[in-house]
């Protein structure tokens, strides 16, 4: 949603409400619908539009598929059903009560349940939303969340998977990574609450905080041309969970993977847009972030359209190669020699080529290999 960096203003905070998702989770007939548009009414039309097409995972999407668009929307239901291990939850509040360096425990608790990086931040009020929007049953809720930090912890898709973007299996693969990460979240939470700590889970449609900037502050990557943080190792085949606490914890320092100057030079995710959502231009001010817009009503409506959530502009930027021995040692050419990366977006180019493919990513051929459930 953000970039922290390079801010001219202060930082405003912003309205869940406001959100594509949440927009979209309005239907007529409603008093969250009538009270949204009566304070919005310049998008009513444009969502109503959008809202006329097929869902998400459903028939009638371009790449609807009856076997993977209806399991990722089980995913998704899934998560409300997700309870903790309560075994495993005494055990590990035990390991944190006995840790000389807690912090670290928490973060091998996130691992041991999937995460490939975990970090911790202060939690700054900007990055939290004025109020709740995404749910009926919580709608127009304001929210104060005075927890002083947060721990934020990212969970890998798979290049494979990825590959296939825009299709099916590319939206099963991220239900797949959303479900995770509401399983780490939610256990995490659980035992934080067990050590006596307050905490709070945020997981998919259940997010007080805006996690990439927060990614950001925890050292986990950066917020790239595509609006999604793009991380060390995964570029940005992530998704991201967090845990707001009062547990004492030691912070990360932001990191600088050298993304920014190299998203300057880049412009992949943009030039494959199909929707033309994502900005060739330079940073604008958007709510005192210095930040590349994005189109969400272009973005939304190109996965109404498709039936999935496209998944492009992630897998086709340079950083989300897979993380082996070669491009990690290109990530860190990368970092340490900004003077090089039109270089090394040229040799990337020779290599995976401008354009992507649908359905076959980088692939010369349609012999891409899936990913199992």
């Amino acid at each position: 949603q953000m970039c922290i960096r390079d801010s001219r203003s202060p930082i405003q905070r912003f309205d869940e409400r406001d959100t594509m998702f949440a927009r979209m989770a309005r239907r007529e007939g409603t008093p969250p619908y009538a009270d949204y548009y009566s304070r919005r009414p310049e998008l009513k039309k444009t969502d109503d539009r959008i809202r006329n097409m097929p869902g998400l995972c459903q028939p009638g999407g371009l790449h609807y598929h009856p076997e993977m668009s209806p399991r990722a929307d089980r995913y998704f239901e899934e998560i409300y059903d997700i309870e903790p291990d309560e075994k495993s939850v005494d055990d590990w509040k035990a390991k944190i009560v006995a840790s000389p360096h807690p912090t670290d425990t928490v973060k091998e608790l996130a691992q041991a349940l999937g995460a490939v990086a975990v970090g911790c931040a202060p939690l700054e009020q900007e990055f939290v939303y004025t109020h709740k929007g995404r749910l009926d049953e919580d709608y127009s809720h304001a929210i104060q969340l005075d927890h002083p930090s947060v721990i934020v912890f990212l969970v890998e898709m798979d290049f494979e998977a990825m590959q296939r973007a825009p299709e099916a299996e590319t939206i099963r693969e991220s239900a797949r990574q959303y479900y995770r990460a509401a399983v780490v979240s939610k256990t995490v939470e659980a035992v934080l609450k067990a050590c006596g700590f307050e905490a709070k889970s945020h997981h998919d449609a259940h997010y007080d905080i805006i996690l990439p900037p927060l990614a950001d502050r925890a050292g986990l990557g950066e917020v790239g041309r595509n609006n999604i943080l793009i991380a060390d190792n995964y570029g940005s085949r992530v998704r991201i969970g967090g845990i707001t606490t009062d547990m004492p914890l030691e912070y990360n320092k932001p990191a600088d993977l050298g993304a920014e100057h190299f998203c300057k030079v880049c412009k992949k995710c943009a030039e494959n847009c199909p929707s033309h959502a994502l900005s060739l231009e330079d940073k604008e001010e958007v709510r005192g972030n210095l930040k590349w817009p994005t189109d969400v009503e272009r973005c939304y409506a190109y996965w109404r359209a498709v039936g999935t959530d496209c998944g492009i502009c992630m897998a086709s930027c340079p950083f989300s190669h897979k993380n082996n021995w070669f491009h990690n040692m290109i990530r860190w050419m990368v970092r340490i020699g900004p003077g090089t990366h039109r270089l090394l977006l040229f040799l990337d180019q020779i290599v995976y080529g401008r354009k992507w493919h649908h359905g076959k990513g980088w692939a010369s051929n349609d012999d891409v290999a899936t990913s199992g459930d």
